[in-house]
């Protein structure tokens, strides 16, 4: 996340800048996320049987032929059921659906995600995310709005533009994005989450570790990371994050940290080759502010639930365009989704 200073270019307090690896830059692009869904119809044969026998007039004959007829169908809508089914399903209960959850912060992050929402005040063009490319994943995106202007860089730390309304997810402050994340990971039951936030004077920055702050604090879990000043409380306190926030922020601190479980270098495959930004998949965390709580938040989800195969946070540089964030997030999405196809996935 970035600190906005008001007529500055804002940079993220608690952004860490060390990477491993770098793409150039080039002209931007202006590829837009699509998805196309598909379908594959079920077909179900059907046997018929019935036979004369013009040498045989008994009706004791008669009953057991029918007798014997009515359980051939029966035995054979039966087969028919289970064939229907077993093309229909993949990896755990019939119908079940699979999804991915992303989540932004401060612009660009905030737009390159509105496709991907269900809510029609955010993305009035209607949502792209159902069985999104053809994977068998449905994409579900959550985010904060910053009326009046959409730009939180005119306002300071804490204020109310800079922070979100209120009417939407993940504002940038601890306690919000404590009681929003959880709810609709709960609610979704993401097999897929991937975390995002603004970052600095960077491109496309795929964080490899969450975690560790605190090395030199002698207080509690809340001193690890800097105010958001907002509100009545300024840091993630017990009492004030749901628990499992606390549990995440109190194991891993002072140098414990998590691994991404996100593809990195799949991921640096499939969007440096673009040529749009640098690239690089950085070896620190994503810092002590809002950012590396969300990040933090998204790994530690993939710790405690089992059916959550891949999760981990990508910084986007303040600078960078709406449509050259999309097009990045697009070709993230392919890699992810292509490593890992949903009918290995069980189901939540």
């Amino acid at each position: 996340m970035l600190a906005g200073l008001t007529g500055c270019a804002p940079t993220d307090p608690g952004e860490s800048t060390g990477s491993t690896a770098t793409a150039s830059t080039t002209d931007a692009s202006t590829g837009s996320p699509t998805g196309d869904a598909t379908t594959t119809p079920t077909t179900s044969g059907t046997s018929t049987q019935g036979t004369d026998d013009a040498t045989s007039a008994a009706s004791t004959s008669a009953a057991s032929t029918s007798a014997a007829s009515t359980s051939e169908a029966s035995t054979s809508e039966a087969s028919a059921s289970e064939a229907s089914a077993s093309e229909t399903s993949t990896t755990g209960p019939v119908g079940c659906t699979k999804n991915v959850v992303l989540m932004g912060y401060w612009p660009p992050t905030n737009e390159m995600l509105r496709p991907w929402s269900t809510n029609p005040t955010q993305n009035p063009d209607g949502w792209i995310g159902a069985d999104w490319g053809g994977y068998g994943y449905d994409v579900h995106a959550f985010f904060p709005e910053f009326p009046p202007d959409g730009d939180p860089s005119n306002d300071d730390i804490g204020d109310p533009g800079a922070v979100g309304s209120p009417d939407f997810d993940l504002r940038v402050d601890y306690q919000a994005t404590s009681k929003d994340f959880w709810r609709l990971v709960d609610e979704y039951q993401p097999v897929i989450l991937v975390t995002t936030s603004r970052g600095g004077d960077i491109g496309w920055e795929i964080e490899a570790l969450e975690g560790g702050h605190g090395l030199d604090n002698p207080g509690g879990p809340a001193q690890d990371w800097l105010s958001d000043a907002h509100g009545a409380e300024h840091n993630p306190t017990k009492s004030t994050t749901e628990a499992r926030s606390w549990d995440a922020i109190s194991e891993y601190r002072q140098g414990n940290t998590l691994p991404s479980q996100l593809p990195l270098e799949v991921i640096a495959a499939a969007t440096e080759p673009l040529g749009i930004t640098s690239v690089v998949i950085d070896q620190q965390t994503s810092g002590n502010f809002l950012s590396g709580f969300l990040g933090l938040h998204g790994v530690y989800y993939n710790q405690i639930a089992p059916h959550n195969v891949a999760a981990g946070h990508i910084h986007v540089g303040y600078g960078l365009p709406v449509a050259d964030a999309s097009a990045l997030l697009e070709a993230t999405l392919h890699a992810v989704l292509q490593a890992h196809p949903a009918e290995t996935v069980d189901c939540p």
